[in-house]
């Protein structure tokens, strides 16, 4: 099995803390030191035995990690790449957790050159609609999807340096008992849009154009659909924001699908609608 030597955890949130919970509870990490802005955070965490160390410094966190994973808003998160960078020591993989990956690669690659510091981005598929470090779970990741984007090179040793990084960040999720999926940045970001992101935006607009006369008739069908308008809106604005061509592409495609049904409903063509339904019902329960 994978061990790290010193594992450094930027952010001690819902997903940073369950990283730490589950390095700790796997025996995978012999240091785990958490670098934070929430004292509170890195107080819990610390009292907990989830991280060895804390800190609000971010070069003093990294220095001397073989493994970093930034576990921040999608915004943040290339800045945090830049601040990280040129403390990393050599042999270092530097991952992170981000939802969209177009902003956080392009940050690492603009950085220079250093022998041996490696860089993939992850995103691991799992969640919660509370987030804090009290809501953190070692087994959030279990049976889960992750994903490892790669990105397109033509320098050799840009090629040889960029696989062995997406291996590393595999061996890790792996180790945390994540499904490993490797994707391009562009397929990852696409994707994301129409079966999170979208998914997101749709549940918020549903509470939104609910009647609230209609609200106190809610039954589990609601309930259930529009459970993910309990996430942070501050959270998914910034998602929103960073993927901002993919999304609207996907909300297109949305728009499109409703406006056709919206035709045929207000033509009675009730057997096209049934019909597309059932196409629907049939795709949904491949997902089951």
């Amino acid at each position: 099995m994978t061990r790290w030597r010193h594992v450094t955890v930027v952010g001690l949130g819902l997903i940073g803390g369950s990283i730490a919970r589950a390095l700790r509870a796997r025996g995978l990490a012999t240091t785990i030191v958490g670098v934070g802005r929430s004292r509170p955070a890195l107080r819990s965490a610390v009292a907990a035995g989830t991280i060895d160390l804390a800190t609000e410094d971010m070069g003093q966190g990294v220095t001397g990690a073989d493994l970093v994973v930034l576990c921040a808003p999608v915004g943040v998160l290339p800045g945090l790449v830049r601040a990280a960078w040129p403390h990393l020591a050599p042999g270092a993989l530097l991952t992170d957790v981000g939802s969209v990956k177009r902003g956080i690669v392009e940050a690492a690659e603009a950085c220079p050159g250093r022998d041996g510091v490696l860089f993939a981005g992850s995103h691991p598929m799992a969640g919660s609609e509370r987030s804090g470090f009290g809501a953190s779970d070692p087994d959030l990741f279990e049976g889960r999807l992750a994903l490892v984007t790669e990105t397109s090179r033509t320098d050799a040793r840009a090629v040889a340096a960029a696989q062995k990084a997406v291996a590393a960040a595999t061996a890790f999720w792996a180790a945390l008992g994540s499904q490993v999926r490797v994707q391009s940045v562009e397929a990852h970001d696409r994707g994301g849009a129409m079966i999170s992101q979208l998914v997101h935006l749709a549940a918020y607009g549903l509470v939104t154009s609910a009647d609230e006369d209609a609200l106190p008739l809610v039954a589990r069908g609601f309930a259930d659909t529009t459970r993910v308008a309990l996430s942070s809106e501050t959270l998914w604005a910034d998602i929103f924001r960073e993927n901002r061509p993919a999304l609207l592409d996907a909300v297109a495609r949305y728009r499109a699908v409703l406006e056709r049904w919206e035709g045929w409903i207000r033509a009675g063509r009730w057997e096209s609608l049934e019909a597309e339904l059932g196409r629907a019902r049939e795709v949904r329960e491949k997902l089951s």
